[in-house]
């Protein structure tokens, strides 16, 4: 078995590794705890919605609104700076430094350590795709960031190494870079369909298949239940666990993040997240990994691309509603086996591998769905449209 560092508390919640042990395999967490020590997960974004991290020198391209392809703003922030906090956001496809900033805040108040690394991976990978000379505008929209935040946020729970370790910091800053240039790689290959988040899992799965950090771990107590209020804060975990922060309170600040950006996208992130949380309930989940956020990460993650990508409509809630389903059976059904024979994470290929067969339906002409012209968020999606 991987040998974790200590497990302790970090201001009355769970340590990452804790919540990295619950990933795939959690044991029951305490009846009194369990709201808090919120398991773990990893994942996406943007507000042009992101062909994730295109290197495309046109917004068409990318799938991103006109006005993403000239320099961003309106900001009295350094570039840099502004970029890094604009790939925070575009996780969760928010192309806003400030809902970056906010959201970068909740992960430092989930977990400090983990919202060092994401920040750090964040700089690495925008700081990368600056001195290779990647497209300017995708630089500027954040597009190269996301990918070196998530794995950031990875490392920090994963590779078992203590809070400020040099050697957890080095590996975040060295992987993260790596996503740069593998997403321009990937540009051409994915066609039309966004990148999403495929650099980042990429990147941290390969790293973390070499120690192989959930080898050996205990599956859930399938005879717990759920209380009402883990039921009421699960799809607030869901959230919080698309950077692998294990705390609920960190999902809110999230959403309230997305909110300040897209009220519409708030929303569609809060329900996916909900409606992956009743799929694995349905399906006989174990009550820890409900808790703990594990079936709603990826499902919110597809519900918010169907709400970025799409003119809304009734078809597109439909689409929205199935592919988080389809999305939380896809995880129930692969992370038994991916971390019985590979020791790792699912990480984010779920939402990735059900969010590229929700775009593709767009070529279907299916009444109700239509691409947004210029993707942002369903309010603008609509007044475009």
């Amino acid at each position: 078995q991987f040998p974790y560092r200590p497990l302790g508390t970090l201001h009355g919640r769970a340590s990452p590794m804790q919540a990295g042990l619950r990933l795939l395999c959690p044991r029951r967490l305490p009846a009194v705890a369990a709201t808090r020590r919120l398991g773990c997960r990893i994942s996406s974004a943007r507000s042009l919605p992101r062909r994730f991290a295109s290197s495309s020198s046109s917004a068409e391209d990318r799938g991103a609104p006109k006005a993403a392809a000239a320099p961003q703003a309106g900001t009295l922030l350094p570039p840099f700076l502004d970029e890094c906090l604009r790939g925070v956001g575009q996780v969760i496809f928010l192309n806003s430094p400030a809902s970056g900033a906010l959201t970068l805040a909740a992960l430092v108040y989930g977990d400090p350590w983990l919202g060092a690394l994401a920040a750090a991976g964040t700089a690495s990978a925008t700081a990368t795709a600056r001195v290779a000379g990647l497209d300017a505008a995708a630089i500027s929209a954040g597009l190269y960031g996301y990918n070196g935040c998530l794995v950031g946020c990875a490392f920090a729970v994963f590779l078992g190494l203590p809070a400020g370790s040099p050697a957890a910091a080095a590996a975040a800053v060295g992987g993260a870079a790596l996503t740069a240039p593998l997403a321009a790689a990937l540009k051409p290959l994915c066609g039309g369909v966004p990148q999403w988040t495929w650099a980042f899992n990429t990147i941290a799965l390969a790293s973390l298949a070499v120690i192989r950090p959930l080898a050996g771990a205990p599956p859930a107590d399938p005879a717990a239940a759920l209380s009402a209020v883990e039921w009421v804060l699960s799809p607030l975990a869901g959230v919080a666990q698309i950077f692998v922060v294990g705390d609920a309170v960190s999902g809110a600040m999230i959403l309230g993040a997305t909110a300040l950006y897209s009220p519409a996208c708030a929303v569609a992130a809060a329900y996916g997240s909900a409606v992956g949380a009743g799929t694995g309930y349905l399906l006989g989940a174990p009550a820890a990994e409900i808790a703990t956020g594990l079936w709603g990460f990826n499902p919110s993650l597809t519900a918010l691309a169907v709400s970025v990508f799409y003119v809304p409509s009734a078809g597109a809630a439909a689409l929205a509603t199935g592919g988080a389903v389809a999305t939380a059976a896809v995880f129930g059904g692969a992370k038994g086996a991916v971390a019985a024979s590979l020791g790792i994470p699912i990480a984010t290929l779920p939402f990735c591998a059900v969010a590229s067969g929700c775009h593709l339906l767009s070529l279907a002409n299916l009444p109700g769905l239509v691409l947004a012209a210029a993707p942002h968020s369903p309010e603008k999606n609509v007044a475009a449209g």
